[in-house]
């Protein structure tokens, strides 16, 4: 019998998110309906996943057709708000509402026309970060650990108990992640030290991210565990896609090795002075 089918569902604990006032969020069913919206490509990964499960918040101005923009802010990273959509001056009527943020993403047509915007209203120094996309297009390189394998329902203890900063949080309970997506660990003396899953999909590509604990590291745990995960994807049909920024190279030379190829790139506005005081304050 699977245990699955016999417990209640282990709720994965997330942050609450910051009131925002004068906007309202789109509810769960316009959050799914905007899923259902967006293009089937790497680039809109995470946040088809996050609307889908009710995880993400989104704020949108004009039919979901055709808007006018789009601001997505990701339960896992509330500080890196999502913007696509062609009406910059709606965008930063949006983002005016949204505290907590300290940069933006997005595609790279769009956040080039967003920029002097953010620039003018802001008036703080900020850099430009690539947002890069892999996806793997053919078997993963194998990569192998003794220590590493993939998760389970029996492992719930275990992920419940691992460090804050490796898990990746893509899914409301931790049946879901370990059945409707995959996860795998390296187990080191009864403890999780390091995590990859597939945090978000949409249906063609599914996205694959990887934590380990500072003193884990270089000892190939991150490969190992992003080479199971991916040959699952692969054998349900899906194609495992990557993102990283441009300055970390540590993450570049773990999805190069494992035989992922650039699909593209998009953009990081990264604003300094508002991470060091904890992100944007509306007025």
């Amino acid at each position: 019998m699977n245990l699955a089918d016999v417990m209640p569902p282990t709720p994965i604990p997330h942050p609450e998110w910051l009131p925002v006032v004068g906007i309202a969020p789109l509810s769960e069913a316009e959050g799914i309906r905007l899923a259902n919206s967006l293009p089937v490509t790497p680039w809109f990964v995470l946040s088809y996943g996050g609307l889908r499960h009710g995880l993400d918040r989104a704020f949108v101005t004009g039919p979901f057709e055709d808007p006018e923009a789009v601001i997505v802010q990701h339960r896992s990273a509330p500080t890196e708000p999502e913007y696509f959509g062609k009406n910059p001056e709606a965008a930063w009527s949006l983002l005016s509402r949204i505290p907590g943020w300290s940069c933006v993403n997005g595609p790279t047509t769009d956040m080039r026309e967003l920029v002097p915007v953010l620039e003018r209203e802001l008036r703080l120094p900020y850099q430009w970060l690539g947002d890069l996309f892999y996806s793997l297009q053919v078997p993963p390189v194998p990569h192998t650990h003794p220590s590493v394998r993939l998760l389970e329902i029996a492992d719930i203890p275990l992920l419940q108990r691992a460090a804050p900063e490796i898990w990746l949080g893509g899914y409301r309970t931790y049946e879901e992640a370990l059945t409707e997506g995959v996860s795998a660990g390296a187990i080191i003396d009864g403890e999780i030290v390091s995590l990859a899953d597939n945090s978000a999909g949409n249906g063609r590509y599914a996205d694959i991210g990887v934590k380990t604990l500072e003193p884990y590291r270089r000892r190939g745990l991150s490969s190992a565990a992003v080479y199971l995960v991916a040959r699952e994807l692969r054998s349900r049909g899906l194609v495992p896609t990557w993102s990283t920024g441009s300055h970390n190279i540590g993450s570049q030379r773990v999805a190069t090795k494992l035989g992922f190829q650039r699909h593209g790139r998009g953009e990081y506005v990264v604003f300094d002075g508002l991470q060091k005081t904890g992100g944007f304050q509306p007025a």
